[in-house]
């Protein structure tokens, strides 16, 4: 514990006054950390530069409303426009469409303004005015509630149209003039950039007029709900300039960095209560910048960003008094269950009851106030509750394997803030959680789901990195190993093997130091990170982690070239419908991916969440629709060797009796995998495939990808015989050189699949699959030979049937079977093989 905690004497939380020097120090002599020092202040100057040409509530004024509708019947093509309604002044930046059954963007010729109007009419009222207005440079064009710019400098040609109605019932309709097209029955948005200082008489919505195939009408217009809410700057978008501006306090002790981190703290609070008292009001907002999970981390911030200028003497008379009643009112209502349930231990969604991300925030967030503000009267009560909310997590909900049970993205999240809090319990109170074996092993697991080394996103001039894999929501580019950079130096004493896989990983995931992501706080990536610790290179081999159910397979653990990842979970957190689904990378490369997940708020979780952006089976509904999977799986069995891995599930689904998935790695020289989809009592199926590939031949009974790097997918359909294979498009997010994967439906009726993936050089000559006859002929099972040219072969022997079954295979010469003991007295002759009912087996000659 420190000697200031308490005492009045600020700052005290993550540094004092007498420890500033060391931090200048390690600032001058650590490279990284000292380019992420110039980066913040590069970004407090760029404020500080807005700040000077506009107040703060007019900095982020655009947000960009979503407008989620499905085409009719018949439909071949759609006009917009945009409607003001009722006296006031609005601005409109511009249109986008997503075709969000596929996640992809639909082109529009002048849909965000950069021709001016040209394509645009109006129809106006009289007394009502229309214009275009070029965007000054410290406006914030087309900004997304919540979101923090990069840094990036803005277009200079950004401008919008501004609409004066003068009247009480005035009317404007901007009218875009382009004739869409799109296809029926499907799922499209149309994203609005608006910006209103003050709510209209009425409020702006979106008009949609569906055409058929002759250009004629089909009904009548289709409206989007009203938005008429004031869009002026949102604290969100302060959070990591006003952090950046107290750390160059910080480091310089020059008062007008305290001056700029003072204003813009003055105007978060303030925003804050009024958001979240709508939030409390009417539930959801915009988006979730109001709710407890983002409230819970700009609290946190906020209370480490005030004790850093608190001392510094730039609070005038009464601006003290008022930024602390904020305070006390936003953490009044963090334990008001109209605002937040956290008293229920079931909710239906992530988004509420003890269990969720949401109540790690919001705990984490009172009880970093708590601790930095333990002079007000309610303090002490607000930490109990924050560490008895923790303690119920790590006891109840991080799993034994210590997994945060949703993604890897909430995994991050809750560690993330989780950090910060442990941070200053053990600084200030003298209680150390670090030790605690559930936080070492959330931080084991996020080690432990590393991918291959990725050479894609290492890039032409880097080395390649490691990444964390996108299942359900979340994405390989998030960079959540910075985490393992901040915290590892805490582990030093207590466990130096972790402290030096952690800084193994975090080296080798790209060494990112930058607190990036949502709701950064930027002094923790100037304060922790030590580049300079030793480094221990963890034990990274196949391994299934059963709770979150993530089966990930590796070519023994020196070999990190090849990684899958496989779906098989018992929960439903995120809601997407991704069971059996997996992800491949190959030496390196990523050849099949998991599409990740989009916005939350954009319109195109239609795709992200569906069973048709993954690789799984698809049966058809009642009405012939090809049906979203169920959102839960039962894992039966992972075996893993070193020549065999081995997984298999059994998925639910509604439109099938039965449905059991097995996806094997075949290792032993081959690295290959093969999928076996037992079906019984199904209707008519699709088997989806996705590769992030640019070109492909489709054959018969395979499928050629060319993805990157010279890095080819090839696929070979046992099973179903002479299938439809079509070809098509969708989104992959995770920063590739490609937005989006090809998209490969195999077509098989009733059939089970059978469906080999090889991984291969652009120049390696392709495995030859051919079934065998056998002596038996037992209807359900099969035997499927797959070969190199250079001899070299292995069986995959199924059995389909509810019956172990003996088979006799003629002029194979004795066979072993890869991943099970030789066989031994009272076994079958070495040229027969015995397959257990319903399995599937691997042989090779001996």
């Amino acid at each position: 514990m420190i000697s200031a905690y308490g005492g009045g004497t600020r700052p005290f939380g993550c540094y004092t006054e007498g420890e500033l020097e060391g931090i200048r120090l390690r600032i001058e002599q650590l490279p990284k950390v000292r380019q992420e020092y110039e980066r913040q202040r590069q970004l407090s100057e760029q404020f500080a530069s807005r700040e000077a040409a506009a107040p703060l509530h007019k900095l982020g004024v655009f947000r960009v409303e979503p407008f989620v509708f499905k085409t009719p019947p018949s439909t071949a093509f759609l006009k917009l426009s945009v409607q003001i309604r009722g006296k006031g002044t609005a601005r409109i930046g511009g249109l986008r469409l997503t075709h969000s059954q596929l996640g992809l963007p639909v082109e529009l010729a002048n849909g965000a303004l950069e021709s001016g109007m040209l394509g645009w009419s109006q129809d106006r009222e009289n007394g009502s005015k229309v214009y275009l207005e070029k965007l000054a440079s410290w406006q914030q064009g087309l900004q997304p509630s919540g979101v923090t710019p990069s840094g990036a400098s803005l277009a200079d040609d950004l401008q919008c149209i501004c609409i004066s109605n003068e009247e009480v019932k005035g009317l404007t309709i901007l009218h875009y003039g382009e004739t869409i097209p799109v296809f029926e029955g499907d799922h499209y948005s149309v994203q609005t950039a608006l910006s209103l200082e003050a709510p209209l008489g009425e409020g702006i919505c979106i008009g949609v007029h569906f055409l058929n195939a002759a250009g004629q009408p089909l009904g009548t217009e289709l409206l989007s709900p009203l938005f008429n809410r004031p869009t002026l700057t949102n604290w969100a978008y302060l959070l990591e300039a006003t952090g950046a501006d107290a750390n160059m306090y910080m480091i310089t002790g020059e008062s007008v960095f305290a001056v700029r981190a003072k204003q813009k703290l003055q105007y978060m609070l303030a925003d804050m209560r009024v958001g979240m008292d709508i939030f409390r009001r009417d539930g959801w907002h915009d988006d979730d910048t109001y709710g407890a999970v983002h409230i819970g981390r700009g609290l946190a911030a906020a209370s480490v960003i005030y004790d850093q200028i608190a001392g510094s003497s730039v609070f005038l008379t009464g601006e003290e008094t008022e930024l602390l009643a904020h305070f006390r009112y936003i953490a009044e209502m963090m334990m008001d269950t109209h605002y937040y349930r956290f008293d229920l231990e079931t909710f239906p969604d992530e988004k509420g009851g003890k269990r969720s991300n949401w109540n790690a925030d919001r705990a984490t967030g009172l009880g970093v106030y708590a601790l930095l503000f333990p002079n007000e009267k309610q303090s002490e009560a607000y930490l109990d509750h924050a560490l008895s909310v923790i303690n119920w997590q790590l006891a109840e909900v991080v799993d034994s394997d210590g997994a945060w049970p949703e993604n890897i993205r909430y995994h991050g999240a809750v560690l993330h803030r989780y950090f910060l809090f442990f941070v200053l319990l053990k600084r200030l109170k003298g209680i150390d959680y670090f030790k605690r074996e559930k936080v070492k092993g959330m931080y084991r697991f996020l080690i432990g789901t590393v991918t291959a080394p990725d050479i894609i996103q290492g890039g032409s001039s880097g080395s390649p990195i490691l990444l964390t894999p996108a299942v359900g929501d979340a994405n390989v580019q998030e960079q959540w190993f910075r985490l393992l950079g901040y915290a590892a130096p805490f582990y030093m004493d207590e466990d130096p093997q972790l402290a030096g896989e952690m800084l193994w990983t975090w080296k080798h995931g790209g060494e990112p130091i930058e607190d990036s992501g949502a709701f950064p706080l930027p002094l923790i990536a100037l304060l922790y990170p030590q580049p300079d610790l030793a480094e221990q290179r963890p034990a990274l081999d196949s391994v299934h982690y059963p709770d979150i159910g993530y089966v990930i397979f590796r070519n023994g653990e020196q070999n990190l070239q090849h990684y899958a990842i496989y779906e098989a979970s018992p929960l439903t957190y995120h809601a997407h419908h991704d069971e059996g689904h997996f992800s491949i990378w190959a030496d390196g490369v990523p050849v099949t991916l998991d599409s990740g997940t989009g916005g939350y708020y954009n319109g195109d979780r239609h795709w992200y969440v569906s069973s048709a952006a993954h690789n799984v089976v698809q049966f058809t509904d009642p009405f012939g629709n090809f049906a979203n999977g169920p959102l839960q799986s039962t894992c039966k069995e992972v075996r893993f060797s070193e020549e065999l891995d081995h997984a298999s599930s059994l998925i639910p689904d509604a439109n099938a009796r039965e449905y059991e998935r097995n996806f094997l790695f075949i290792k032993a020289g081959f690295n290959v995998y093969l999928i076996w989809d037992r079906i019984e009592g199904a209707s008519n199926s699709v088997w989806n495939l996705h590769t992030l590939s640019t070109d492909a031949s489709i054959m018969e009974q395979s499928i050629d990808a060319a993805c990157l790097n010279g890095k080819h997918l090839s696929a070979y359909i046992a099973e179903p015989e002479l299938p439809v294979i079509t070809m098509g498009e969708g989104a992959v997010a995770g920063n590739y050189p490609l937005a989006e994967q090809q998209h490969f439906r195999v077509h098989g009726g009733t059939s089970d699949y059978v469906i080999l993936l090889h991984p291969r050089t652009e120049d390696a000559p392709s495995l030859q699959l051919e079934q065998l006859d056998f002596e038996e002929a037992i209807e359900g099972v099969r035997l499927y030979r797959i070969s190199r040219t250079d001899g070299k072969w292995f069986i995959a022997a199924i059995n389909g049937t509810k019956e172990e079954h003996l088979v006799t295979v003629p002029g194979l010469g004795p066979l072993r079977l890869l991943g099970e003991p030789e066989s031994t007295s009272g076994q079958p002759e070495p040229t027969q093989l015995r397959i257990e009912a319903g399995k599937i087996h691997i042989a090779m000659p001996r």
